[in-house]
């Protein structure tokens, strides 16, 4: 390979940054995930041990598994992305009805 072919391969696969800054990235954004998901884990016993309604938390959980649903989904087909897409959007839709009905 030439040098100007080299430079040209690097290019493209660097276009969207090098794979260090990606691979932070995507530590960075899972890192804050567990957090948000640990701080709806104690909104969510909170509420249920006061006797609060807890489909607001809920309907924030199920949202986050439907979204990494659909991504996987467009990044590769798996029958099991499918079924557990459907599960999930049935219980965010099943939170939210409820979540409506008590508002």
């Amino acid at each position: 390979m030439e040098r100007q072919e080299i430079l040209e391969k690097s290019r493209r696969e660097n276009r969207n940054g090098d794979e260090r800054e990606r691979t932070i990235r995507i530590e960075g954004e899972s890192f804050s995930l567990l957090f948000a998901l640990l701080m709806g884990l104690i909104l969510l016993v909170w509420k249920r041990v006061h006797g609060l309604p807890d489909e607001d938390v809920l309907c924030m959980f199920w949202t986050a598994c439907v979204a990494n649903r659909v991504y996987r989904l467009t990044r590769r087909r798996d029958t099991s992305d499918v079924v557990t897409l459907l599960l999930s959007l049935a219980f965010l839709v099943w939170n939210l009805v409820k979540f409506f009905q008590t508002v």
